[in-house]
């Protein structure tokens, strides 16, 4: 029972990659103003990207966040 709480627990913990004031921004879970704001404009990457992070993306790992920040910031 407690592991599973714990699991349950660990699940929940996520970030946000979203856009702020046109730029790529990282919001912690439930946050409306974002933790960190990358110099990244929204704009400069194609539609479907753009779309996305206007939606905001739901990270729930370090590896899949690197990744998106990556290929977002390079």
């Amino acid at each position: 029972m407690i592991k599973k709480r714990l699991f349950s627990a660990i699940a929940a913990l996520y970030v946000v990659l979203g856009a702020w004031k046109g730029y790529v921004a990282l919001f912690d879970q439930g946050a409306k103003e974002p933790k960190q704001i990358f110099p990244c404009p929204v704009e400069a990457l194609p539609e479907p990207d753009q779309e996305a992070l206007n939606n905001g993306i739901i990270v729930r790992n370090q590896r899949d966040l690197q990744q998106l920040l990556e290929d977002y910031l390079s």
